[in-house]
């Protein structure tokens, strides 16, 4: 190996080590928020050119508690998703149509511009597919046991 590619791969190997830092840091602080701790959550150092963080053993109850703040917090990711898409939708079909006229030969033609509308047919699907209790919104997720 050539001084040059053993520099290189030292610098992958530190842009590696210092990704596993910042992800245990970034664990850290969001179990913090749940106030949660994982005393064994430390780096690893660089596994194959990847920053690689070690969880360590925890108890069940913990377990189940990290399951749930999870859980939460992708519910939430999904919510706020779903809201956004509503209200770029809303935001659509509140925009007025515009009207442009030009005269060619002694005729006007006209060119109007409307904001993009849903499908109502697909609209509506969707808005039945994430109504609560709808077969398709059911949580399949094995429940937590307590």
């Amino acid at each position: 190996m050539t001084h040059a590619e053993r520099v290189q791969y030292k610098r992958r190997q530190d842009a590696a080590y210092q990704a596993g830092e910042d992800a245990v840091t970034n664990l850290r602080a969001a179990l913090a928020l749940a106030d949660l701790t994982l005393p064994s959550l430390s780096n690893d150092g660089p596994v194959a050119g990847h920053g690689f963080v070690r969880l360590g053993g925890c108890n069940a109850d913990f377990a189940n508690q990290l399951a749930e703040v999870v859980a939460a917090g992708a519910d939430a990711l999904r919510c706020r998703r779903r809201a956004s898409t509503v209200e770029r939708l809303q935001e659509g079909l509140q925009r007025q149509p515009t009207v442009h006229g030009v005269e060619v030969d002694g005729y006007r033609i006209l060119r109007a511009e409307v904001p993009p509308v849903p499908d109502p047919i697909a609209a509506f699907l969707l808005a039945v597919r994430d109504t609560p209790g709808h077969p398709a919104c059911v949580d399949r997720r094995a429940s937590l046991a307590h």
